[in-house]
């Protein structure tokens, strides 16, 4: 789970920070940043495990136009980013072997250079790269959001031999940058990277439990899933020889389905439950053998006794039986960003929608949860309904937030030239007023006006 980002030198983002809960909710209009916050944190979900170029090359744009630009030929030559997580307890590696945390919470941090080579051609080359344990006493995020009663099944208490230094550091060794990883809990050498000649992340070189706190941030950066959701992969049914979970296109979606029903008789009638819930019209949720092809499919019951597979159902009614399955995956965890869940939604069902998303996220307060892995839903929107019905209905409940996303002016330190930059800022309503924080006095009423003015907007769902 993500609870802080902080960006600069990426896209549009400069001095940019932000915390995050289990349920987070980013609206704004359109072309005002909320996308390229999930490229920042797509591109540290690459990092973890892929070479630079790979990691830069799946995003949108070309690498050089992932760097901040300040004129229509000027572009930043680094970009930082650091995040703060929240991991399981317990990490487990492909061979089996299993490690038990000291400390659940982590900071890591990279920066990433773009150098002009001899040849006249660019480099990516990283010139720092972090990992360390946040200490309890200095953890506001937690005070924050983890009640003190439930807070030893998330916060480990550490009583013997607290870390004293880095899971991963950048030292200088002869004029040269060198990055390290001290092996965990235990005497010996480590690893060493020259900086100037890796092609990847140190965080990507661990793949077992012999660095256990190293290895659970690269899992959890892993399990950052990013829907993007293609019709045609979430119809198409699931060969016997399919992964058994989803991808982020919704391919194998009938394959972890079959699944579930193997590993609980009933969750057919749960998921058949929640998906009646958002779509009337559909009664039952049903998955079938097609002997002679070898596949499985998706069968949906209607209320007139019609019966229809993924074959024929409509991308909105697709994405909603995909949350409705991952709601009762116990092998779901991680991270889920999604782009404007309203769709496809009746105005009169949007709450049930976000009861469905709050299902997909994790709450500290449910004593059951901590034996399921951690889950966060952040979601990006411009439903101005969407957004008007949590601000009103979830006034209490500390596991939503919801930031506004807006272009601010600001002079670049580099050309000294009026740039635009993404800024979030964290919106509550409570007695019947919108309140903004991190703002100075004399932005208060203009941005208040502008979320009053955003939440009247008449989208198609009002």
């Amino acid at each position: 789970m993500i609870t802080r980002i902080e960006i600069n030198g990426f896209k549009t983002f400069s001095d940019f920070v932000m915390e995050f809960t289990p349920f987070t909710v980013i609206a704004g209009t359109n072309a005002s940043g909320k996308s390229n916050l999930f490229d920042a944190l797509n591109l540290l979900s690459n990092l973890a495990d892929k070479d630079m170029r790979s990691a830069f090359k799946n995003l949108r744009g070309d690498a050089e136009e992932q760097f901040t630009q300040f004129s229509s030929k000027e572009f930043s030559d680094k970009i930082n980013l650091a995040v703060e997580i929240l991991v399981d307890k317990t990490v487990k590696d492909n061979w089996g072997e299993e490690a038990i945390l000291k400390y659940t919470r982590l900071r890591y941090e990279i920066q990433i250079n773009r150098i002009r080579n001899t040849k006249g051609f660019d480099d990516l080359k990283i010139s720092h790269e972090e990992l360390v344990p946040i200490k309890h006493q200095e953890d506001k995020w937690v005070k924050n959001n983890i009640d003190t009663n439930f807070l030893e099944s998330w916060i480990p208490k550490v009583k013997t031999g607290k870390r004293g230094k880095p899971y991963i550091l950048t030292d200088n060794k002869l004029n040269k940058q060198i990055i390290k990883i001290p092996l965990d809990g235990k005497p010996g050498p480590g690893r060493e990277f020259s900086a100037n000649e890796i092609a990847q992340s140190a965080l990507s070189s661990v793949n077992s439990v012999e660095f256990p706190h190293v290895f659970a941030a690269k899992k959890e950066m892993l399990n950052w899933r990013f829907l993007q959701l293609n019709p045609e992969d979430l119809r198409r049914p699931s060969s016997r020889m399919a992964p058994d979970t989803v991808s982020h296109s919704g391919a194998n979606l009938a394959a972890a389905l079959f699944r579930l029903q193997q590993e609980d008789e009933f969750v057919l009638n749960d998921i058949s439950i929640e998906l009646n819930n958002l779509l009337p019209n559909f009664t039952k949720v049903a998955i079938t053998e097609e002997i002679s092809e070898n596949k499985f499919v998706i069968k949906l019951l209607s209320d007139d006794g019609r019966e229809f597979t993924s074959r024929v159902l409509s991308e909105g009614t697709l994405r909603i039986l995909i949350l409705c399955i991952l709601k009762y995956d116990n092998q779901h965890k991680g991270i889920i960003c999604f782009e404007e869940p309203e769709n496809g939604i009746h105005p009169f069902r949007l709450k049930m929608m976000i009861q469905l998303l709050k299902g997909l996220s994790t709450d500290f307060t449910d004593i059951e949860l901590p034996l399921l892995p951690l889950r966060q839903m952040i979601v990006n929107t411009h439903s101005a309904a969407f957004v008007d019905k949590i601000l009103k209905e979830n006034k209490t409940y500390k596991e939503i937030s919801v930031w506004f996303s807006k272009l601010v002016s600001k002079i670049s330190s580099n050309n000294k030239q009026n740039c635009k930059y993404t800024k979030l800022l964290p919106v509550s309503y409570s007695h019947g007023q919108i309140s903004l924080d991190f703002l100075e006095p004399s932005e208060i009423a203009m941005t208040e006006l502008e979320v009053e003015k955003y939440l009247e907007t008449k989208d198609f769902e009002s």
